[in-house]
């Protein structure tokens, strides 16, 4: 039978991982709190973490408190039917959101699911290479044709695109637009390799990159290199978070400290946001904030619809580099 024996278990990114394991252990440590927890690293253990969730069946079994970021196994269907929809995970928000994240509709209407902290998807646009090309405005420009082979995206590995980029681009302008991201694919890149080709005019260089905001600030601006916020709002990678219901106030105590100041203080640390409005300090003034929707969330099947996209991508890029 498969189970976990930790009552927290946090899928994180590197960056944050260590000094929030410190903070936990100490608010655990100066409450008194009785609970075993873990923090792993989101990039090493997450298929192996899910693939143990998705063999479990009886609510029992599975961490009182969750996180994991982007758009991962906790919307999927089997997940989704299982749990989330018995009403077996409650909101522990507690708090005013400020009011971009409010307007972005990125607080869940049904009161299931927790948004610790979002990641922004931004433009670097480098004109070194290019300097007659004008640099998009919004996500709809990134498919104009202006920019075959022009772009790079975030790539999982070599064969899988971002999920939010991915999801947007469908979300808003379908198979079409898909088709015509895939056209404007130069490569595939970390978001580390899209910040070390910034400015430096060699021949791989993309004119465009898509990559968190956290990511997009290493790289010093110039005439030539320009961070763009998108118009239409920033696309938003969510850190999420599901809380039983029927859990301990000690549980319960350790969720809204997640979602408290002092974790958000973190995360903010490393190019996250959190969404409490007496952070908003913390965010970055640069304009509106795009969420996909939790209609789309939960009105597709996220499972078959990334591999779907992706394979459609592959194919279309494949084609046109023939």
């Amino acid at each position: 039978m498969c189970y976990f024996s930790n009552n927290v278990l946090a899928l994180l990114p590197c960056a944050i991982k260590i000094p929030l394991e410190a903070k936990i252990a100490g608010f655990i440590k100066e409450n008194n709190i009785p609970l075993k927890y873990e923090i792993l690293s989101n990039a090493v253990v997450q298929e192996d973490v899910f693939d143990s969730i998705k063999a479990i069946d009886d609510i029992a079994n599975l961490p009182d408190m969750m996180i994991a970021p982007g758009f991962n196994r906790f919307f999927y269907p089997s997940f989704v039917e299982r749990f989330v929809k018995k009403g077996f995970f409650k909101s522990a928000l507690d708090f005013e959101a400020a009011d971009a994240y409010k307007e972005a509709g990125v607080i869940d209407p049904n009161g299931y699911y927790d948004i610790v902290a979002v990641n922004p998807l931004v433009f670097l646009a480098d004109k070194s290479n290019y300097p007659d090309l004008e640099p998009p405005k919004k996500w709809e420009d990134i498919l104009s044709p202006h920019y075959e082979k022009k772009i790079a995206f975030r790539g999982h590995n070599a064969d899988s695109l971002c999920e939010g980029v991915l999801f947007e681009t469908y979300n808003s302008h379908g198979i079409a637009g898909i088709k015509k991201l895939a056209r404007n694919i130069k490569c595939r890149l970390h978001p580390s390799q899209m910040v070390s080709l910034a400015g430096s005019r060699k021949k791989e260089s993309p004119f465009v990159s898509v990559l968190p905001l956290s990511f997009a600030n290493l790289v010093k601006e110039n005439n030539n290199v320009q961070i763009i916020w998108p118009e239409d709002g920033a696309v938003m990678n969510p850190v999420v978070m599901l809380t039983k219901k029927d859990c301990s106030d000690d549980i319960k105590s350790i969720a809204k400290y997640f979602l408290g100041s002092h974790v958000g203080e973190l995360f903010s640390e490393i190019g996250f946001y959190s969404l409490r409005r007496d952070m908003e300090n913390k965010m970055p003034h640069c304009g509106k904030y795009k969420w996909i929707g939790w209609d789309f969330l939960f009105s597709n099947n996220l499972e078959t619809l990334h591999d779907e996209l992706n394979q459609i991508v592959n194919m279309y890029s494949l084609e046109e580099k023939k």
